[in-house]
């Protein structure tokens, strides 16, 4: 490095936590997991970080955010071949990418809108540009283990069939319906007015595939268990995923 690391101030763990923007407690849990070793500890026994430490700890809260986990990000930045500066042209890379997959994404949710407000049409595989293609994989995957091959297929059928008007008036209504029951979970799932709208829920899904009562609660069940669906319907209020299970079992107790 250029400058002279015995002549700079040194940081305390607070200044260096609150120019990062973490916790003191995160720089603590760094250190005793060998992440972040402090430069040196003061006669008091408090840590104190220079230059070097500082730009350690970018490095790893760029890895963290690009979704690495502290496993990996400690291999990284421990790796004795990969340099600082190649460390940075490697998050460079990772974050370009990622702007373009936001950018793509941005784009698919503004034609979504453009569509579901009449304004333009959309192809059915165009609702997932932006997306991984193995998220996608992992939803047919998913869908295929839970239902079977045939119901998957007779429900991809359908929705070619129903055609591109139909199925945004579709998914506006699935997407009442969820808010609804978002809006009434703190009256519980056995509310008059939840299983009411499990009701509608059941027969909304009817327009996509023939499910059984015990395979709609499978259905709901899934949406609390399985992470990718919890994270979808969390995303719209926390708790929904497992709000809808909790009223699918008192709707369909009597008949499964």
């Amino acid at each position: 490095m250029l400058y002279d690391r015995v002549m700079e101030k040194l940081l305390t763990v607070g200044e260096l936590a609150k120019m990062a923007g973490v916790s003191i407690r995160t720089l603590r849990f760094y250190d005793v997991h060998g992440l972040l070793k402090p430069r040196s500890y003061t006669a008091a026994g408090y840590r104190q970080y220079g230059r070097d430490e500082a730009l350690r700890l970018q490095q790893i809260l760029f890895y963290r955010e690009l979704g690495f986990s502290l496993e990996e990000v400690k291999k990284l930045v421990d790796d004795p071949a990969v340099s600082l500066l190649e460390n940075l042209r490697r998050q460079s890379r990772l974050l370009k990418d990622r702007e373009k997959q936001l950018l793509d994404l941005q784009n698919t949710i503004q034609k979504t809108i453009s569509s579901l407000e009449g304004k333009i049409e959309m192809e059915i595989n165009e609702y997932y540009q932006g997306l991984p293609q193995e998220k996608i994989d992992y939803y047919r995957r998913e869908a295929r283990r839970r239902y079977g091959e045939e119901t998957v297929q007779r429900s991809e059928e359908m929705v070619v069939k129903m055609g591109k008007t139909k199925m945004a008036e579709l998914q506006a209504q699935g997407q009442s319906i969820f808010e609804e029951l978002a809006e009434n979970i703190p009256g519980g799932p056995a509310q008059p007015i939840a299983q009411e709208l499990i009701s509608k829920w059941q027969k909304w899904l009817e327009n996509f595939a023939r499910y059984t009562d015990e395979g709609l609660l499978g259905l709901a069940r899934g949406y609390r268990d399985d992470p990718e669906f919890k994270a979808f319907f969390d995303k719209i209020h926390p708790g929904l995923a497992a709000f809808i299970a909790d009223a699918a079992e008192v709707y369909f107790k009597k008949s499964v």
